[in-house]
């Protein structure tokens, strides 16, 4: 019988750290770096702050380390790993600890704001947010009408981002929730409809375990949201400008990579930095073109990749904040600059 993964953000992103089933979960992981080198620019070290484990979702990050990107801007590039025991990476930033983090949500950075932190958004790695539905293939589901009356499994405290789905689409918020504990079985047993999951990591463990399922992120349910939101302080940006500049430009070296070739980083992931977790490689092999996927859109088309679109923030993905029953958001320029980024693609050019 399938042994499921732990079904959370924090287990979906760890399940690739074990085989299906026996999942023990890593509290930290050291912090790993790369020595600065001649390149352009005085010399400064960026510390990247993920909110997981090692996982194949980090693999721009470690394909600029390895083939030496980060160097050859004279960047000292530390990459700090999170897991179940450490702090939120916007608490994590507050602190002084780290300088560029990851966020998987656009609403944690605004409230990071609202609490007293100065955060700006400087890019995503992900046009879409890998968050959304998973059902299993012979459940007709192609539209959010279509989960209208349906049994949705999640954990508790997901109520108000599936009601948000149905209230964006103006439709009846008409339902069943099912609560959930860490074990998707019922999905399989026909206990549910749909559940709750990262597309990007538990329909492909049920598919290795052989069910045959179908997903969608929520940005294909009218509730847009980018993912692995790239955010440092406003104060550090002030300072070093010209260091992040070149970061992301190394950054989006390791991006081009990736896509180029998403088998590169599969040795160098399972070998080094995830070695202390026992990278699961069959699910790595398979979930890296399934984040790659996420990455390209219209925009990114004609600006590059990891830009954020200021218009469609406004426009779509605020809204859906609203719908969630979000008040007191601020405008898009409050708290987003795309002129980084801008430049990071020229200095490449």
């Amino acid at each position: 019988m399938y042994k499921p993964n732990l079904y959370s953000r924090r287990a979906f992103l760890a399940s690739s750290a074990r085989a299906v089933g026996g999942l023990s979960l890593i509290s930290s992981v050291p912090l790993l770096s790369a020595c600065g080198g001649p390149g352009g620019g005085e010399p400064g070290t960026v510390g990247s702050v993920f909110n997981w484990v090692p996982d194949i979702e980090w693999s721009s990050w470690y394909l600029a380390e390895e083939k030496g990107y980060f160097t050859d801007r004279n960047v000292t590039s530390k990459l700090s790993h999170g897991g179940p025991n450490t702090p939120a990476v916007v608490q994590v930033l507050a602190g002084g600890e780290g300088n560029v983090g990851l966020s998987a949500s656009e609403l944690d950075i605004i409230k990071g704001n609202q609490e007293g932190s100065d955060f700006v958004v400087v890019a995503a790695m992900y046009q879409r947010n890998p968050l959304g539905y998973t059902w299993m293939a012979d459940t007709q589901i192609a539209t959010a009408a279509d989960l209208v009356g349906k049994r949705i499994g999640a954990p508790q405290g997901d109520q108000v981002q599936i009601e948000a789905v149905f209230k964006i689409n103006k439709l009846p918020v008409d339902y069943t929730f099912v609560p959930m504990s860490f074990d998707p079985q019922p999905l399989v047993d026909g206990e549910m409809d749909v559940i709750v999951s990262y597309v990007t990591n538990q329909p492909i463990q049920l598919e290795l375990a052989g069910h045959a399922v179908k997903s969608a992120p929520y940005s294909d349910f009218g509730l847009p949201s980018y993912g692995d939101i790239l955010f440092a302080s406003k104060a550090w940006i002030d300072t070093n400008r010209d260091l992040l500049v070149r970061y992301l430009a190394a950054l989006l070296s390791g991006a081009d990579d990736n896509r180029a070739d998403p088998m590169e980083v599969i040795p160098i992931l399972v070998e080094k930095y995830g070695a202390e977790a026992e990278i699961n490689e069959d699910y790595a092999v398979a979930a890296n073109p399934a984040y790659i996927a996420l990455m390209d859109s219209d925009f990114t088309n004609a600006n590059g990749l990891l830009s954020v679109d200021p218009a469609f923030m406004e426009s779509e993905i605020l809204p859906g904040l609203v719908a969630a029953g979000e008040t007191d958001l601020p405008t898009v320029d409050e708290f987003l600059d795309t002129t980084i980024l801008k430049d990071a693609h020229a200095l490449r050019a």
